[in-house]
């Protein structure tokens, strides 16, 4: 009995098709302007609701929907939304009998795929779901809303259509807006030259699109929204150019004038990640480790919108990062600094007590944030202080600052002597608060540079070895905490704690007592 009728789409499993994303292409022509996917998505449920619509109401032309209350007339063609919207004529008209219900009509069709006649209730009396259909769709058939659909499916539909777009030569993205490539403003290499002259006398920059836009003569009658778009997309298909602006935000840099310390990680950060599971170390050694907060300790992924609301976090400072100007990049620190869309994001340094600003860079894809070298020479901070990273109440603006007074303590203190690092307890002006069982102090850093190149590729069992009688030396009992040996190994060998804390477990001489103590046994 059923017609060809349009049926409804499986919006679960919805596939773009290039009819679809033609329909997109035809709502560019006619209204020139980059955007969302979210935005693409909502166009694209309302087509393809458009387009059932239409079917629909093409294949009813004449017709009107069976309604149970309706009263109708021999000669009536009509649908019938229960029977997947099956056409037929009523041919006839009696009444029906029932005392429970009332004076009603029956009606006889004969439906137009040569079916038998059936019969129908009519000018029925009492309530019947039949009487809510629409006549566009069945008593069973929902999410004809687009409202209902995007709530349902919409994020998934999304999705799948920017998957799709993605792949797709005729569209381009910028940040997270879409528009059709031959549709783009075009800008030649003259353009180009522009922009980069433009950034190198703002000294590499950063410097916004819509402060690019006024020098490069545009045509008038294209919308802003494309002149900036199609900027944008010109900027990054070349590689002379580096987006650096936070999430949200577009700001174009100069690569070549970028720190080289931005574009390649500084020797002293090199080394290599924790990649085991950390089942040997008991729960203290993996809480100290996660009390450590080593970049390279897990390689989970740090993007933008990754929850956190910390408005502060403290770092306990390492001398690799100490040497380089940098500080790490974890889901913990993470919290405080601009993340965005590319690996490196310029920012803004601020030092509370000073009130004096400097550029600052996360590089996202290395794990690191750069520009505190001068800072850290500045407050002499050495390994074992705590570095407070606090958001400022301006976007784009991190504060770095101290937290309690500068004072003298005994310190472990490193020194070079023939070769090799020494350790002894001696008393140092320390800048502010400290990890006790971090603390190392610095007495001739350079001297520490030249031996460095001797140890950074050697295995680091062998340096634990030199090391482990000459801190354990430093108290009675003999014994070493998991962070001062952490910090110790980490100012000739980068390694992540856990790497370190496996090895020591191993290690001839070390005899690990509990809570994160290892005992020095003479062999």
């Amino acid at each position: 009995m059923a017609t060809a009728w349009p049926a409804g789409v499986d919006w679960e499993h919805l596939e773009v098709t290039e009819a679809d994303l033609e329909g997109l292409l035809n709502q560019f022509l006619e209204d020139p302007l980059p955007r969302t996917a979210e935005e693409l998505a909502r166009a694209l449920i309302a087509r393809r609701l458009q387009e059932i619509e239409e079917r629909r109401r093409g294949l009813l032309a004449g017709a009107r929907p069976f309604r149970p209350r309706d009263r109708y007339q021999v000669g009536d063609r009509l649908f019938f939304p229960h029977l997947n919207f099956a056409l037929g004529t009523v041919v006839g008209i009696r009444d029906g009998h029932n005392p429970e219900v009332g004076p009603f009509k029956v009606i006889q069709v004969r439906f137009e795929d040569g079916g038998a006649l059936r019969e129908f209730a009519a000018e029925y009396p009492l309530p019947h779901r039949l009487n809510e259909v629409d006549g566009l769709r069945g008593p069973d058939e929902k999410g004809l809303q687009p409202e209902e659909i995007w709530a349902t499916w919409g994020r998934r539909i999304a999705e799948r259509l920017a998957a799709r777009l993605e792949g797709h030569p005729d569209f381009v993205r910028v940040g997270d807006h879409w528009f059709p490539r031959a549709l783009l403003v075009e800008l030649h290499e003259g353009h180009l030259n522009l922009v980069e002259a433009l950034l190198d006398v703002q000294g590499g920059g950063p410097l916004p699109p819509e402060a690019i836009l006024p020098h490069l003569e545009m045509p008038a009658d294209v919308p802003p929204a494309l002149q900036i778009f199609s900027l944008n997309a010109a900027l990054y298909r070349d590689p002379r150019f580096d987006e650096v602006g936070p999430a949200g935000q577009f700001l174009w840099f100069l690569r070549r004038m970028e720190p080289p310390e931005v574009l390649e990680t500084p020797p002293r950060l090199q080394g290599a990640p924790y990649r085991g599971s950390g089942q040997r170390l008991d729960a203290a050694l993996r809480g100290i480790a996660a009390e450590i907060d080593d970049e390279w300790s897990a390689l989970e992924e740090i993007r933008p919108g990754q929850p956190g609301e910390a408005e502060a976090v403290a770092w306990i400072a390492t001398y690799p990062h100490l040497a380089s100007g940098t500080a790490p990049l974890t889901r913990r620190t993470a919290q405080v600094f601009p993340l965005g869309r590319t690996h490196r994001i310029r920012f803004t340094f601020e030092d509370p007590t000073t009130g004096q600003r400097w550029p600052g860079w996360v590089v996202r894809e290395r794990r690191y944030v750069f520009g505190l070298r001068e800072w850290y020479a500045a407050h002499q901070i050495q390994p074992g202080c705590r570095v407070v990273f606090r958001r400022s109440g301006e976007p784009g603006v991190v504060q770095v600052m101290l937290q309690g007074r500068s004072r003298r303590e005994w310190v472990r203190v490193v020194k070079v002597e023939e070769g090799r690092l020494t350790f002894d307890m001696l008393r140092r002006q320390i800048p502010g608060e400290f990890d006790d069982q971090s603390l190392l102090f610095i007495d001739d850093p350079s001297a520490l540079e030249d031996l460095w190149p001797r140890w950074r590729h050697r295995p680091v069992r062998a340096l634990v070895q030199t090391l482990f009688p000459a801190l354990a030396g430093l108290v009675p009992q003999g014994t070493v905490h998991a962070k001062t040996l952490y910090q110790a190994v980490n100012l000739l060998i980068r390694t992540p704690p856990e790497a370190l804390f496996e090895e020591v477990m191993d290690l001839p001489g070390c005899v690990y007592l509990g809570d994160g103590y290892w005992r020095w046994v003479e062999g």
